[in-house]
C-alpha cells in the first residue's frame, strides 16, 4: 500500500456556495481520513449567512477542530494564503494562522509569495522575502508547524524560483507545498518542475488542467477539471513523488463534489 494518503482541499467546494460544515461532511460520506481548510482573516457575509467555506481566523479554531474530529477527519494542512512580499499584512496574517493551525492540530500551514508590485524589483522581493521567513520561521519552531510555500505567483510556479525561496533560510519549518495545476497554468511542465523541487516537499495539491479551459485562467482559481481528465501528467507526478519517499497527503482541489468523485476513483488504485 502506497505512504501517500488522499486529503479533501476545501477549495474543491469553493462554487457549491455553502459552509465548511459541508465540506466536512463532503470529506466523510466520501471516505477521506484528511481535510484542508481554508482561512482568512476579517469577517465575510457570504461565510457568516452559510456561502462560503472559507472560515475567519477570528472564528473559535476549536469550534472547527471539534466539527471535524467528530466526523473522524484530521486536518492535514492548514490553508492561509498570505503575502510573504508584504511586511505588515502578511506577515500578521500568516502569525494568525500559526496559532489557529497549532490549536486544530495541523502540522502545516500553506502560503505562497502574493502578487509582485510592478514597482518592486527581484532583489528587494527576494530580500523583503527573507525578512518575512525569518520573523514566521522562528514563529513556526515554536509551535512546531511547518511553513510552505505554493506555486501562485511570478516566482513559485517555476523550480529556479521556488529553490530560490527555499535558500533563503536553513530552518527546517520552511518547505513546499506543490501544487501541480498551478505550476502548468503558468506555463511551465509541472513533471518536470517536481522533479528538480521534490526533495522540498511536504505537501501537494493534486490539481489537473485542460488547457483551452485555462488560457486565461490564473493560478489559484479551481480549472473545473477532475484529476486525471486533463493535461497534467499526474501518473508522472505520483511516480516521482513516490520515488523520493514521499509519505505525506495528496490534497484534491478541482471544482466540486462531482469531480471529487472522479478524482478518488482515478487516484485510487493508483495508490495501492
Amino acid at each position: 500500500m502506497c505512504a501517500m494518503k488522499l486529503c479533501a482541499e476545501a477549495d474543491t467546494f469553493r462554487h457549491e456556495e455553502k459552509d465548511f460544515s459541508h465540506a466536512i461532511a463532503m470529506a466523510k460520506e466520501l471516505g477521506f481520513a484528511y481535510i484542508e481548510p481554508e482561512v482568512m482573516t476579517g469577517r465575510c457575509l457570504l461565510n457568516v449567512y452559510g456561502y462560503c467555506n472559507i472560515t475567519s481566523l477570528e472564528d473559535d479554531p476549536m469550534r472547527m477542530r471539534n466539527e471535524i474530529e467528530a466526523a473522524g477527519l484530521k486536518v492535514a494542512c492548514l490553508s492561509s494564503h498570505s503575502s510573504l512580499l508584504d511586511t505588515v499584512y502578511g506577515v500578521d496574517y500568516l502569525k494568525k494562522a500559526i496559532r489557529y493551525a497549532y490549536i486544530l492540530g495541523a502540522p502545516i500551514v500553506n502560503t505562497a509569495e502574493g502578487p509582485k508590485p510592478d514597482w518592486m524589483t527581484d532583489e528587494d522581493a527576494f530580500r523583503i522575502m527573507k525578512v518575512n521567513l525569518d520573523v514566521l520561521l522562528e514563529m513556526c519552531a515554536n509551535y512546531d508547524i511547518t511553513l510552505t510555500i505554493e506555486p501562485h505567483g511570478v516566482y513559485t510556479t517555476n523550480a529556479e524560483g521556488l529553490l530560490k525561496i527555499m535558500s533563503l533560510s536553513d530552518s527546517p519549518y520552511l518547505a513546499i507545498n506543490y501544487d501541480t495545476g498551478n505550476v502548468a497554468v503558468a506555463g511551465n511542465d509541472s513533471l518536470a518542475t517536481l522533479k528538480e523541487v521534490v526533495g522540498h516537499v511536504r505537501h501537494v495539491h493534486l490539481k489537473d488542467i485542460v488547457r483551452q479551459q485555462a488560457a486565461d485562467h490564473e493560478t489559484g482559481v479551481t480549472a473545473g477539471t477532475a484529476v486525471g481528465e486533463g493535461e497534467v501528467d499526474i501518473r508522472g507526478c505520483l511516480d516521482v513523488l513516490r520515488e523520493a519517499g514521499y509519505d505525506g497527503c495528496l490534497s484534491i482541489e478541482c471544482a466540486g463534489t462531482e469531480a471529487l468523485k472522479r478524482s478518488i476513483e482515478f487516484l485510487t488504485p493508483l495508490l495501492e
